[in-house]
C-alpha cells in the first residue's frame, strides 16, 4: 500500500507523477498494488481501478502534521488484511501514522523522501509542531529511501541510521520519451530558439531567475533570438507575468497553462533549463535528458547526480540570472557540441534511471523486507 497526500486527478507533482509511475510498473510486474491518498476533488472516485493498481481516496485528511491524521491509522488497522508492506511518500505527519501502525501490526515500512535542502522534507518537518518528537518515529521505519546523494547526506545528519538508509532515484520509461526527430539548431522557417522549463510557477524552480536571464540576454550583442516558455500552475502570490513584464521581456517569456502531457512538450522545444533553488531528483530533468534535449541546471539535489557540466549538459549555480545567460549562450553557439551533450543525457538515463530498472530494485526491496518477518 502506497500512502500519499494527494494523486491523481489532482494536478501532479514530481513525487505524485513518480508514485503514479511507479506503481503502474510494479503492478505490471505482478505486484498488488493499492494507493492511499485524500480525496480532494468531489467528482473523484472514492475507489478506481488505474492501470493495473488499485486508488482509494478517503473522505479524511491524511497528517501532514506530527501526530495529526489518526483516522489514517484507524483505516490501515481496519484493513491490514488488504496489504503486507506500507511504503510512504513524503516523510511528515502520514509518514509518522504508517511507522506506528506498521509497528503495531508488524509489518514492513518505508519511507521516500522527495526533496532535499530548505524545501525538502527534512526541513520543512522540522518547523511543524511537535517535530521533535516526531523525528525518533520516523528514524524507525525498516527502510528510508533517498533518491539523490544529497538527501542520502542529509538523512545522516539529521541521524537517521544508515543501515536504515537506500539511496534508490526515480526512474523514467525511456521507451516513452523518445524524441520523435533529431536534435538540430532551429532554422529560419522555424524561428527563433525554444527555451523550455516545466514546474510549478514557485520561486523553488527559480522562474525569477529565468525571466532575469532572459532580460540579459536581450542585450546580447548578436545573440540569435530566443523564447522561454514556461508551463506549470500558477502561484496567486507570485505573479511573475508582471516580472517579466517589469523586466523588458513579456513578449519573450510564454506563460502555458498545466498540462499533463510532457513528453508533446519537449518535443517541440531545443533547450531544457532547470535553474532551481531546491530539487528531489526532478522527473522534468529524467524527462528532458531522455528526449536528448540539452540542459541547463543549477547545482542542486539529484542535478548532480545525473549531469556532468560539459559532458551531458550544464550545471550553474543557483541564484544566478548571470550565470544562466552565459550557459545559454554557451550552450545556443555551439549546437553541434550541445546535440552531443543531448545524445550523452539519453545514454545516461537509459544505463542507470531506466523505470523498469527502478521498478525491479524496488521489488527485490519488498522481497528483502518481506523475509525479515518471522514466519507465523
Amino acid at each position: 500500500m502506497m500512502i500519499i497526500h494527494q494523486f491523481r486527478p489532482w494536478r501532479p507533482g514530481g513525487a505524485e507523477v513518480q508514485a503514479e509511475r511507479l506503481a503502474e510498473r510494479l503492478a505490471q510486474r505482478g505486484h498488488a498494488v493499492h494507493v492511499l491518498t485524500q480525496q480532494r476533488t468531489p467528482d473523484a472516485l472514492p475507489v478506481e481501478n488505474w492501470r493495473g493498481f488499485r486508488i482509494t481516496r478517503v473522505p479524511f485528511a491524511l497528517g501532514y502534521r506530527p501526530f495529526s491524521g489518526w483516522s489514517q491509522f484507524a483505516f490501515l488497522v481496519r484493513y491490514r488484511r488488504s496489504y503486507d508492506i506500507l511504503h510512504v511518500h513524503q516523510a511528515f505527519g502520514h509518514a509518522i501514522v504508517a511507522v506506528l501502525a506498521a509497528q503495531l501490526l508488524r509489518k514492513p515500512c518505508l519511507i521516500k523522501l522527495g526533496c532535499a535542502g530548505t524545501y525538502g522534507d527534512l526541513h520543512q518537518f522540522s518547523r511543524l509542531p511537535l517535530s521533535a518528537f516526531g523525528l525518533p518515529i520516523l528514524r524507525q521505519a525498516d527502510v528510508i529511501v533517498a533518491i539523490s546523494r544529497e538527501i542520502e547526506q542529509e538523512l545522516q545528519t539529521w541521524q537517521f541510521a544508515p543501515d536504515r538508509i537506500l539511496c534508490l532515484p526515480n526512474g523514467i520509461d525511456t521507451t516513452q520519451f523518445r524524441r520523435s526527430a533529431g536534435w538540430g539548431r532551429p532554422d529560419e522557417k522555424r524561428g527563433p530558439w525554444r527555451l523550455c522549463l516545466v514546474g510549478r510557477r514557485h520561486p523553488q524552480k527559480g522562474i525569477d531567475v529565468a525571466i532575469r536571464a532572459m532580460a540579459l540576454l536581450r542585450h546580447e550583442p548578436g545573440f540569435p533570438p530566443c523564447e522561454l516558455h514556461l508551463y506549470g500552475v500558477d502561484y496567486p502570490e507570485y505573479d511573475f507575468r508582471r516580472l517579466s513584464a517589469e523586466c523588458g521581456v513579456e513578449d519573450r517569456v510564454i506563460f502555458h497553462d498545466f498540462r499533463d502531457e510532457p513528453r508533446a512538450i519537449l518535443d517541440t522545444h531545443d533547450l531544457f533549463i532547470l535553474p532551481s533553488r531546491g530539487e528531489g531528483l526532478s522527473n522534468a530533468l529524467l524527462e528532458a535528458m531522455s528526449m536528448e534535449l540539452p540542459i541547463i541546471a543549477t547545482r542542486v539535489s539529484g542535478t548532480t547526480d545525473l549531469l556532468v557540466d560539459g559532458w551531458n549538459g550544464r550545471l550553474i549555480p543557483p541564484e544566478s540570472p548571470e550565470a544562466l545567460r552565459a550557459a545559454i549562450c554557451d550552450v545556443l553557439r555551439r549546437p553541434e557540441q550541445a546535440g552531443e551533450w543531448g545524445r550523452r543525457a539519453r545514454r545516461t538515463v537509459e544505463s542507470l534511471y531506466s523505470l523498469d530498472y527502478i521498478a525491479a530494485q524496488y521489488s527485490a526491496l519488498y522481497d528483502r523486507l518481506l523475509a525479515r518477518l518471522p514466519q507465523s
